[in-house]
């Protein structure tokens, strides 16, 4: 087949050209290496500077610039001043290396050239002209520059806290050193110390390397098995040991202050063995360490490989027998035989510091009698602490709210959160969430339109009571629909969400396109923004900035941005406070608040160390780790949904490793506006103080919030299960039942959906033993290791004055107190129970066991199980059966008003256990035969609701609600 000629001419030009690209003089292939590197550059650096200009006009925006230029002057200094130290610190060593080797080579070819050429065949080297060898030396010197100041670039809070931190007023029992040396100076020590270590080790790594690769071997004269070098490049090594040497000595100085963090014995910090052996070998090595220094010296002038050798053996050989092989026997054959008498005290010092590092030294402790029967007039004395015992778990209640409260596909319900508001008719305990959108749109309306500026936000919340039904098993609602509806004088007059919990990406507001705002009848209600939120996009070059920085052409490109235009970003609550503070640890639950009409956000905000002397380290504790509260399980104040694929990551963490912390900051940020504002609430706490200092204007005292807002702070549950944790067992305050293990406590645990599982801590709104008055605590009960009965319970105040103030209250040891597994066990061994369970799981239902309340009541407590019923095939869990226990009675009646009549009344339970022994009464078995909530009329009314809401038929959704509420009300026939 004949060629087309117009292919041939293009393939002859073709290759025309690449065989001119090819035949490039070296000169233009340099310039345009050059050029190509150049450009790759000015990318990487438009992409960083763009960036940074983006967070600051975000942080200006939010009246946080200050924050933005002290971190980044103190990050870029430490660049810089890393970059140079290090680039000259190798630089320096590699050309010395270079020069040494071209002299020695120079002078060995020029005297032996016989010799030479012997060893050149024999141990060949890299001949490489000098312009090469400087390039070589200088990227190698600027790459490890590069990534050593990268490190530093990040450790721009250990400067932080050398820089202003000051001191605790507390000193250590082993030195006598303020506890503030430790957690603000030491760090930043360590940080040097190993930095010049490790750069040490590598540049001598590197040096040596250099030398056998430029042809200076270490035996010239390996016939007469001697180690030989030149000596020039054995001077280079004498100083190069001699740098490290000295750092050695300065790290073994600074070793004896980290003897309060050894676990060499059964304390955490300085033991026995580590008071009286390591401490002294480790002063030993400093001495060691300078008389190293010193040798090293002498062989500079009078370099001897082998010497050098020899005494780098010997130094590591004494290090390994001085610092630890000695304390290790010491410690396994004279401590371990008489440990007790040994270190009685250093644990006096191991559980004194660890209860001051977590603030267990403030639990006021006292006694609780745990009678054993509650009796009629305790329960009316206690009707208001009734009413309010959490009936609604968190879990099943998120789908509840799904079905009934989304209204439409583009909302979402991502976390209940747990809070209290004070109403006509007294106080609450309430269960609420915000309506955000869905991270994603349905298919079809995913436009970049719809996506980015006219489906901005959510709208409204909603609430309920935590033990109140309506219709037959449905929440009893204080606030609920769109627009929010509340019987209960409660009103949201800004309910426009554009800042939650799972807002993933920007969005652009205040366009000429108007924005969703909530769904009335069979349309549409829009609106515009008009708050502060988001920066304005007023000018061309903001608008090119963010088609940037947001990879989004189409910022740049559409017709609908006004002047008055704004782009939101960081629109996740946590993620949005974490990027104003990185300096502070955040707890992974914010809740809501409606306060004066308007919503808010408050996040609980923690300073944070894992320097304290003596103080045992944080671990992985029973209790929910944050990981997994993330991933879509309970939480202790609600429940979080699974997080969005594609979501921006929550700024959130676990407590492992750490051994101080306080909550010291509250955070109130604003639905709407977005605004963040930070309040003192530990203004004691000395890590705090660190950047108030470095940020002044930042934190607000506490007196700047207002009266509402501040009857909502509660006592957060990260640092409440840090506690417990700890507690468990540093309530064992006597060092020899310390020693012996005598009163471990665990986390009780407790059933949901089929499995056991640790019981994490709750809010309760309860009286207090001897109290008259209602108050919102965070408490949980503690079992024995290994047993199940109730030993003791803690709680945290919430409410002021009294917020903060951590209560103890331990149970008689002498008498059995059921714990929730003892009591679940009672409810499962329940012939009554279990049978009307099985068979309601029989008939087209799923039964699930909701949260176990212990619920304190004067002196006695008070056990409620919530049970809910959903219809197989749906996610539409009711309220439909309480499980109340006392004593050794178990009733399971369709309220708590009845099942606690049951207990103490006079009317028949429908199912009592009394001493083990189950009776059943007539009505028990019919409700059970007739299936209630499984009825074909209720279940095809369900279907009703389901398809009206998929179509967004309103009017007939809440018509055929209230269909289906009746019949679930019906009694059973």
């Amino acid at each position: 087949m004949n060629e087309n000629p117009t292919v041939g001419k293009q393939r002859s030009s073709f290759a025309h050209e690449k065989g001119s690209v090819l035949r490039m003089p070296p000169t233009s292939r340099h310039l345009l290496a050059i050029m190509v590197v150049a450009a790759a550059s000015l990318i990487a650096v438009l992409v960083g500077i763009a960036g940074y200009i983006e967070k600051w006009l975000w942080m200006r925006q939010l009246g946080y610039a200050g924050i933005f230029w002290t971190l980044l002057s103190v990050q870029v200094v430490m660049f810089c001043s890393t970059f140079v130290f290090v680039f000259l610190y190798l630089w320096i060593n590699l050309r010395q290396a270079t020069k040494n080797s071209a002299d020695f080579l120079g002078g060995v070819r020029a005297s032996r050239p016989a010799l030479s050429s012997v060893n050149a065949s024999a141990h060949p080297s890299i001949d490489l002209s000098p312009r090469l060898l400087k390039v070589a030396v200088f990227l190698i010197s600027a790459v490890v520059a590069l990534f050593s100041a990268l490190y530093f670039y990040t450790e721009w809070d250990t400067y932080l806290r050398f820089r202003y931190g000051g001191s605790f007023g507390v000193s250590d029992p082993l030195l006598g050193v303020d506890v503030g040396f430790y957690i603000f100076h030491l760090p930043f020590y360590v940080l040097l110390q190993g930095s010049l270590t490790l750069l040490t080790i590598l540049t001598f790594g590197i040096v040596f390397s250099t030398y056998i690769l430029l042809g200076i071997r270490l035996a010239l004269t390996s016939g007469l098995g001697r180690i030989a070098a030149s000596g020039s490049a054995t001077s280079h090594f004498s100083v190069l040991l001699f740098i490290l040497a000295a750092n050695f000595g300065w790290g073994f100085y600074l070793d004896h202050y980290e003897l309060v963090y050894s676990t060499l014995g059964v304390v955490y910090g300085a033991g026995y063995a580590a008071d009286h052996v390591t401490r002294v070998t480790l002063w030993i090595m400093v001495g060691v360490s300078a008389l190293a220094c010193a040798l090293l010296a002498f062989n500079f002038f009078r370099p001897r490989l082998k010497t050098l050798a020899v005494g780098v053996g010997v130094y590591f050989a004494l290090w390994l027998i001085g610092v630890y092989l000695v304390p290790f026997f010491f410690q396994e054959f004279f401590v371990q035989p008489s440990e007790l008498a040994l270190e009685t005290p250093y644990l006096k010092h191991y559980i004194e510091f660890t209860r001051k590092a977590y603030q267990l030294d403030a639990i006021q402790e006292t006694t609780y009698p745990a009678l054993p029967n509650l009796t009629p007039e305790v329960i009316a004395r206690n009707q208001d602490t009734i009413q309010n015992i959490r009936l609604w778990d968190s879990r099943p209640l998120l789908q509840t709210y799904q079905q009934t409260q989304a209204i439409r596909l583009y909302y979402q319900f991502y976390n209940i959160d747990t809070d209290r508001y004070h109403l006509a008719d007294g106080y609450h305990q309430v269960m609420l969430s915000t309506r955000e959108l869905s991270p994603e749109l349905p298919a079809k309306a995913q436009t970049w339109v719809n996506e980015y500026l006219q489906f901005t936000h959510g709208y409204g919340a909603v609430m309920n009571f935590v033990s109140k039904t309506v219709g037959g098993g449905f929440p009893r609602y204080l606030l609920e629909n769109v627009p929010a509806e509340s019987e209960f004088g409660l009103s949201i007059t800004q309910p426009s969400i554009y800042y939650g919990q799972s807002m993933s990406g920007y969005r652009i507001v205040a366009t000429d396109i108007k924005e969703f705002d909530y769904p009335k009848g069979n349309d549409n209600v829009y609106t515009s923004y008009s708050g502060k939120g988001g920066i304005p996009l007023n000018s061309f070059w903001k608008r090119l900035l963010f088609a940037w920085t947001k990879a989004d052409v189409n910022i740049l490109l559409t017709s609908y941005l006004k002047p008055e235009s704004r782009i939101q970003i960081h629109r996740d609550v946590s993620e949005r406070v974490a990027q104003i503070a990185p300096f502070l640890r955040l707890d992974h639950d914010p809740y809501a608040v409606l306060s004066a009409g308007k919503l808010y956000w408050i996040q609980d905000a923690y300073t944070v160390s894992n320097y304290f002397p003596y103080a045992n380290p944080e671990q992985t504790s029973q209790y929910e780790t944050a990981l997994e509260r993330s991933l879509g399980v309970e939480t202790m104040g609600g429940t979080r949904a699974p997080e969005t694929a594609g979501a921006e990551p929550r700024a959130t963490a676990g407590f492992d490793g750490l051994n101080y912390i306080r909550n010291s900051v509250k955070v109130v940020v604003d639905m709407y506006d977005g605004t963040v504002r930070f309040y003192v609430m530990d203004p004691k706490d000395p890590v705090l103080a660190v950047y108030r200092q470095a940020f002044p204007g930042v934190f607000n005292d506490l007196s700047e919030l207002s009266a509402d807002l501040k009857n909502h702070l509660r006592y957060p549950e990260g640092l409440f299960t840090v506690q417990a944790d700890q507690y468990r067992t540093f309530h064992m305050t006597d060092p020899q039942v310390f020693y012996n293990r005598e009163d471990l406590w665990t986390a009780p645990m407790e059933k949901y959906a089929g499995q056991t599982q640790p019981m994490e801590p709750y809010y309760i709104l309860m009286k207090l033993p001897g109290s008259t008055q209602l108050e919102y605590l965070l408490m949980t009960p503690f079992t024995p290791q290994n047993r199940d009965n109730m030993i003791s319970w803690m709680a945290a105040r919430s409410d002021f004055p009294e917020y903060g103030k951590m209560l103890f209250y331990e149970l008689p040891k002498e008498k059995l107190i059921y714990g929730p597994n003892q009591v679940e066990a009672m409810i499962d061994q329940n012939t009554t129970i279990s049978q009307q369970l099985t068979l309601w799981n029989q008939q087209g239902s799923r039964v699930i066991r909701g949260k176990l309340i212990v619920t304190p009541i004067e002196n006695s407590f008070l056990y409620v199980v919530p049970l809910y019923m959903t219809a197989e095939g749906t996610n539409f869990p009711q309220l439909k059966r309480v499980i109340a226990v006392t004593a050794d009675k178990v009733v399971m009646a369709p309220t708590l008003d009845e099942a606690l009549n049951g207990l103490f009344g006079t009317q028949e339970p429908q199912a009592v256990t009394t001493q083990g022994h189950s009776t059943q009464t007539s009505s028990a078995t019919a409700e059970a035969t007739a299936g209630e909530v499984n009825s074909s009329q209720a279940r095809m009314q369900f279907d009703e609701v389901q398809k009206a809401m998929q179509r967004g038929d309103w009017d007939k959704f809440g018509k055929a609600m209230e269909v289906l509420k009746l019949l679930l009300a019906k009694p059973p026939s």
